[in-house]
């Protein structure tokens, strides 16, 4: 399962960004009346039908808006679904049986109800890109790939680069030995480098790029409505939701003791004070390269001690050794903190290091914010390596 949530969220951001930037020029245009009922839902489909050369939408977003809330939830695309009596990965409905059969079916599984939707695919890179840029990237390291078959050729320096939409779509495109975590990480990139070059732009190319994304994708949205759900959304509290899930043989499902909790979330915008209170919070990255399903399955699957409430952040942490394990406790009693060492001991099979370095602390409090998660949540926060 990928970690799509940032790079989506951030595609949606970029489109609220560029709203938000073109309401001094519309509010008069438009119906200041105009409003849509809360809550309200959404989903976010993304797919590169260039490069797999299908409709199946690999990124399924469910989001929330209700009055000062705004709930995201990453629905995995492995998830097993049951249509015509045949059971299905989630991420093939689309393609198969159409919107309509897809929103159902999630409409099914959280108890709500979908009133929009929006699918992109990565070629939005390259218009959006193209209008305004040149973009400024800077790369780590020299990137230089070719693939005939997709005609796909890239052949950048490492440091500052000024690409073109062309070259911004292949930028996010290209594959390397890091898989989808490396992917991911490229797609965040360019999404804030089109937000640093939209907050820089006229009201006209602001203008023609919001036009550009309506129509540039599949979607049901209009202008007045991105506008109503800017201003209700621009200030609002966001909580990112994990979907209930487990593998058995190898198969992503459900997890129905779970998935009540979920739909009540989702219904209400709350999230219980009594359960969140008497858990302890953990939040999970790592040190090594893997591919982003496999730690996600191993981490779910492996962790069976009650009273934790578990999160992973598969995302590759480079400022500690990866010859160890590491854990930073936030405000935990010595008590607490032997039952967590006691438990991830025995559920990893590893010794690990307690890290009381501030510095460090830091550099990973600033790694696990630039993903987007709010670090207040945890009260313990781990970096796994993969000596288990």
């Amino acid at each position: 399962m990928k970690t799509v949530i940032v790079h989506v969220f951030s595609f949606f951001l970029l489109i609220l960004l560029i709203v938000s930037s073109i309401v001094p020029f519309y509010i008069n245009l438009k119906d200041r009346e105009y409003s849509v009922d809360l809550p309200y839902y959404f989903l976010v489909l993304g797919r590169d039908e260039d490069l797999d050369n299908t409709f199946r939408t690999d990124v399924i977003i469910l989001a929330g808006l209700n009055k000062g809330k705004i709930l995201l939830l990453s629905i995995p695309r492995d998830l097993i679904v049951n249509l015509d009596g045949k059971e299905r990965k989630i991420n093939s409905v689309y393609e198969l049986y159409g919107i309509e059969s897809l929103i159902n079916e999630i409409e099914n599984l959280t108890k709500i109800s979908i009133q929009d939707y929006i699918i992109f695919d990565y070629s939005i890179f390259k218009e959006i890109g193209n209008l305004l840029g040149p973009i400024d990237i800077y790369l780590e390291k020299d990137m230089r790939y070719r693939d005939y078959h997709q005609n796909l050729y890239i052949d950048f320096k490492k440091g500052n680069n000024q690409l073109t939409g062309e070259e911004l779509l292949a930028y996010v495109r290209y594959r390397d030995d890091s898989g989808d975590i490396g992917r991911i990480d490229r797609q965040k990139k360019a999404i804030f480098a089109l937000m640093e070059e939209a907050k820089k732009a006229s009201i006209i190319k602001l203008s023609e790029a919001a036009e550009l994304v309506l129509n540039n994708t599949i979607n049901t949205f209009e202008l007045n409505k991105l506008l109503f759900l800017y201003a209700q959304g621009k200030d609002a509290t966001l909580d990112f939701l994990q979907f209930p899930y487990k593998i058995v043989d190898n198969y992503v499902i459900v997890d129905n003791s779970e998935i009540g909790n979920l739909q009540y979330k989702l219904s209400t915008f709350e999230i219980e004070k009594s359960v969140q209170d008497s858990k302890i919070w953990i939040l999970f990255t790592k040190n090594f390269k893997n591919t982003s399903y496999n730690f996600y399955t191993f981490v779910f699957s492996t962790w069976t001690s009650p009273g934790y409430q578990i999160k992973v952040l598969d995302e590759k942490f480079n400022l500690l050794s990866s010859d160890h394990s590491y854990v930073f406790f936030k405000n935990l009693d010595e008590n607490k903190k032997e039952q967590v060492m006691k438990d991830l001991k025995k559920t990893y099979k590893t010794d690990f290091i307690e890290v009381t370095d501030k510095i460090k602390y830091f550099e990973l409090i600033n790694f696990v914010s630039d993903n987007l998660i709010n670090t207040l949540d945890y009260d313990v926060l781990v970096v796994l390596n993969d000596r288990w």
